[in-house]
């Protein structure tokens, strides 16, 4: 008779092509990554000061902004990318004019805040997937869509960064 065990310990992440090799994987712990804030270097495992996730928050919104505006890029990727970017900037703005700029926050507010940059995390990860099954190709298009590459890596790093501090803030 064979018995039951439990699985071995480890993490699942899904169906995942391509390295994570210098990738932030925000769970209950991240330890031993920086990201830049303000021109600084941050450990983005300290519990931050409302004014840090702010100034965060601020600068992702500047990137998506500068992201939705390479729409004729975007389009190489698939045709709704830019209206993704889009809906990432939208999502990450209505979570950032809920943040105080001193304070506590709701429990409500907190959790639309978290799920909101969450939901911001999904919708760029499908453009980077996007990205990559394009730049596996050859041609001109793929040689177009790799900058965007390099530019979501570090955003949806500072996007996973930002959940896990609005949830040490408020969690």
């Amino acid at each position: 008779m064979t018995t039951r065990s439990d699985p071995p310990a480890g993490v699942r992440i899904g169906n995942v092509t391509g390295g994570i090799t210098n990738s932030v994987i925000a769970g209950r712990d991240v330890k031993g990554s920086t990201i830049t804030v303000g021109g600084q270097p941050t450990p983005a495992d300290k519990t931050p000061s409302i004014e840090e996730l702010r100034t965060l928050l601020a600068e992702i919104q500047g990137a998506l902004a500068d992201l939705a505006a390479q729409k004729p890029v975007l389009e190489k990727v698939s045709p709704d990318a830019p209206y993704v970017a889009q809906g990432a900037e939208a999502t990450v703005r209505a979570a950032a004019e809920k943040v105080p700029a001193a304070g506590d926050l709701g429990p409500e507010d907190a959790g639309s805040v978290q799920k909101g940059l969450a939901d911001a995390t999904g919708f760029l990860g499908g453009i980077l997937d996007g990205v990559k099954k394009v730049a596996e190709k050859a041609g001109a298009a793929a040689e177009a869509v790799k900058p965007l590459g390099e530019t979501l890596m570090p955003l949806l790093d500072k996007l996973a960064v930002a959940a896990l501090w609005a949830a040490r803030l408020w969690g």
